[in-house]
């Protein structure tokens, strides 16, 4: 499944639509001790597929949070995997308020499952690959209410045998 140019065209109108469409006392501006935690999916390159998993932020101050994640990165191509991802974020608001930019940046552990077909068993022969890297990227947010916030995030991961890169978008609890 690749991300196609009607794809990307029709999440950047859904994005600007809900930041039209949300209130405008809602402020995307996070304070110091706020938490976060919501589902996320979306698109890994290195094997073109899926992936679902879990994402949580805590905010040191207004520009610095940490957002550790565990995602699941769906089979395809004969590989699967299973990341964990340790991220800083620096958020800016804009829009008003209601939408911020955050830099990122942040360590990444992936184990890639590589399958095989033994050809005179025919038997599944899975093999394991695990790599860490460094995560580098941007994301997206916004903040339709004050205790919901829509997310999208790119970023490259930069690792010795797997460099990837992931398109998430999430949705998170505000507490």
């Amino acid at each position: 499944m690749k991300i196609t140019r009607y794809m990307r065209a029709a999440g950047a109108c859904a994005l600007l639509s809900a930041m039209a469409l949300a209130p405008s006392e809602m402020n995307a501006q996070t304070h110091r001790g706020e938490k976060s935690f919501g589902p996320r999916a979306g698109y890994v390159s290195r094997n073109e597929s899926g992936l679902a998993g879990l994402v949580f932020q805590y905010s040191f101050s207004e520009h610095v949070r940490i957002a550790p994640s565990v995602d699941i990165i769906f089979r395809h191509r004969d590989k699967d995997g299973f990341a964990v991802n340790a991220d800083m974020h620096f958020p800016f608001a804009f829009a008003s308020g209601r939408a911020a930019f955050y830099p990122l940046a942040g360590f990444n552990f992936t184990s890639w499952g590589l399958h095989n077909i033994d050809h005179a068993s025919g038997k599944d022969v899975t093999s394991h690959s695990t790599s860490a890297g460094l995560n580098m990227g941007a994301g997206v947010e916004l903040r339709c209410t004050s205790s919901l916030k829509l997310g999208l995030e790119a970023r490259y991961t930069l690792m010795r045998h797997y460099p990837t890169a992931v398109v998430c978008a999430s949705i998170a609890y505000v507490f």
